[in-house]
C-alpha cells in the first residue's frame, strides 16, 4: 500500500487531495479559502481560515443601533459650525528659535482656516437635507414668515450661501500667501472674500470697530431727521409698527445713515463725497424686511434670552447696535429693548436713532 507524505505547505495539501481523489477514489471536504493576516508588529504571515457563508447557520440576532437624529434641535440658534472655531495663537517660549515660533504660528492658522473650509462643506450637507421644504416659496424670507424654516435654519442657509460664494478666491489666497494669508487679509483689507467660519477674532473684531466708527460718525454729523416726521409712508409704517417701510421715498440723509450704519455700502463712496443714491433703497429694503422676519422668529422660538453669546452679537450687529467691548448681559437688555420698540414704531426709525432716544 503507498504512503502518503503529509504536505507542509497549503499548495501541497491541495495537490495532495487531488491525487487521493484520483487514485483511490477519495473524496474530502472541500479546503477553506484562508486569507493572510499581517500583524503591524511582525514580518511573518500567518493564514486564518474564513468560514464559509453557506455552511454557517448562526444567526445574529442583535438589534442595530439607531443613529443619532441630523437633524439641528435647536430652532432659534443655528448650528455651531455656521460660526468661527475656536482659535488660539501658540505662545512663544523664551528659549524656542523665532523660526520654530513662527512655523508654528503658521501652522497654527492652517489647521484653523482648515477646520473652517471642514464646517462649511458640514454645513452644506445639513442645507441639501432642508433644501426640498423649499419648493414652491418665493424666497428665504418668506419661508420664515410661514413657519417653513426655522431661524435656525434660515441663518444656516443664508450663511452656508454666502460661504460657498467665497470659497474660490479664498483658495486662490490661501494657494498663494499659504501661511502670510491672516497678515494679506487684515492689512490689504481682504476680509470681504474670507468665509465667514475662517474668521480669525482679530479680523471680526478690525471689522466690528470699523462699522462702529463709520456709525459713530454718521451720527455726530447730525444730518439724520426723524422718520417719522418725514410723512408719507414712512410714517404710517412707523405708526403701524410693521417696519415695511416706503424705502423710495425715504429722504436722502436717512438713506446715507442707514447705509452706513448696516454697512451696505462702501467707505469708498464717503471719501468721494457722494451717496449711491440709485443702489441704497433696494439694499435697505432687503435688510429692513430681515430684520423684520429675524424679529419675528425671534418672538416666535423663544426670545431673546435664548439666544446663545454668538448669536446675539450677530443680532445686535444686524440691527446697527454697537457690540465692541459690550457684556452679555448689556447686548441682551439692548436686543430686548429693541424688541418692545418694534411695538411702537418701525425699523428705520430705530436705525436712525440712538438707543437712548428710542421711543
Amino acid at each position: 500500500m503507498l504512503a502518503i507524505r503529509r504536505p507542509h505547505s497549503l499548495c501541497a495539501t491541495k495537490s495532495s487531495i487531488i491525487s487521493n481523489q484520483l487514485l483511490f477514489g477519495l473524496s474530502s471536504p472541500p479546503l477553506p479559502f484562508k486569507t493572510p493576516v499581517h500583524h503591524p508588529y511582525s514580518i511573518k504571515t500567518r493564514l486564518v481560515a474564513r468560514p464559509d457563508p453557506k455552511r454557517s447557520t448562526t444567526v445574529n440576532n442583535t438589534p442595530a443601533r439607531t443613529p443619532p437624529p441630523s437633524k439641528h434641535a435647536d430652532t432659534l440658534n443655528p448650528p455651531a459650525s455656521t460660526l468661527p472655531p475656536p482659535f488660539t495663537l501658540p505662545t512663544r517660549d523664551p528659549a524656542e528659535y523665532r523660526l520654530t515660533f513662527y512655523f508654528r504660528t503658521g501652522k497654527a492658522y492652517l489647521t484653523f482656516y482648515k477646520s473652517g473650509v471642514k464646517a462649511i462643506y458640514h454645513n452644506y450637507t445639513l442645507v441639501r437635507q432642508i433644501r426640498p421644504r423649499l419648493t414652491g416659496t418665493s424666497s428665504l424670507e418668506q419661508a420664515l414668515r410661514d413657519g417653513v424654516l426655522s431661524r435656525a435654519e434660515y441663518h444656516l442657509i443664508r450663511r452656508t450661501r454666502s460661504d460657498v460664494s467665497r470659497i474660490p478666491l479664498f483658495a486662490l489666497v490661501l494657494l498663494v500667501c499659504g501661511e502670510f494669508t491672516p497678515l494679506v487679509v487684515i492689512f490689504m483689507g481682504l476680509s470681504g472674500v474670507v468665509p465667514r467660519t475662517c474668521h480669525i477674532p482679530r479680523q471680526i473684531e478690525g471689522a466690528q470697530r470699523k462699522a462702529e466708527g463709520r456709525r459713530g460718525e454718521s451720527f455726530r454729523q447730525g444730518t439724520v431727521p426723524t422718520t417719522t416726521t418725514t410723512g408719507g409712508g414712512v410714517a404710517a409704517a412707523a405708526a403701524a409698527g410693521t417696519g415695511l417701510e416706503d424705502v423710495q421715498g425715504l429722504p436722502k440723509p436717512i438713506l446715507a445713515h442707514v447705509g452706513r450704519s448696516l454697512g451696505l455700502y462702501s467707505s469708498l463712496w464717503d471719501r468721494v463725497g457722494v451717496t449711491p443714491a440709485i443702489l441704497l433703497p433696494r439694499r435697505i429694503r432687503k435688510a429692513v424686511e430681515r430684520i423684520d422676519v429675524d424679529d419675528l422668529a425671534i418672538g416666535r422660538e423663544g426670545g431673546v434670552k435664548g439666544l446663545s453669546e454668538g448669536e446675539l452679537k450677530l443680532a445686535a450687529e444686524a440691527r446697527g447696535l454697537d457690540v465692541v467691548g459690550k457684556p452679555s448681559g448689556s447686548l441682551r437688555s439692548l436686543l430686548d429693548m429693541w424688541m418692545q420698540a418694534r411695538k411702537r414704531t418701525s425699523i428705520i426709525d430705530l436705525l436712525s436713532r440712538r438707543p437712548s432716544a428710542w421711543p
